[in-house]
């Protein structure tokens, strides 16, 4: 353990003995002890942490190397629309947009409450 045997223990116990005391010593042995127990606890923390954050670099990074999906329509949404070309009557059918035609006037002049500008 850290290099130190057990000859090396036993001087470094010694010595806290006669600098601590007697009376001292089991204090400083149980704080010692929970300082270390909180020390490893964040130390985990911090590397699950870091470990947490390196998969999520990963799995963005994977992210980004594959192409996008493309988008799959319903077969009904497949057909396309019929050609102008190919079918001239479905252009010509079609009523003319309301901006290029008055609306009827009524009585007083408005229709439904609203005033239209009327083409000169």
């Amino acid at each position: 353990m850290f290099g130190i045997g057990m000859q090396e223990l036993i001087l470094v116990f010694v010595i806290a003995l006669v600098v601590v005391g007697p009376k001292k010593l089991p204090e400083l042995a149980r704080a010692l002890g929970k300082g270390y127990a909180e020390f490893r606890r964040a130390f985990d923390d911090m590397k699950h942490s870091v470990e947490v954050d390196l998969d999520a670099e990963d799995f963005r990074r994977s992210l980004m190397d594959t192409p996008p999906r493309q988008p799959t329509k319903p077969e009904s949404l497949l057909e396309e629309p019929p050609d102008e070309e190919s079918d001239p009557e479905l252009h010509e059918a079609a009523p003319p947009p309301y901006g290029n035609t008055a609306p009827p006037d009524d009585e007083e002049g408005s229709t439904d409450g609203l005033e239209v500008p009327r083409a000169r």
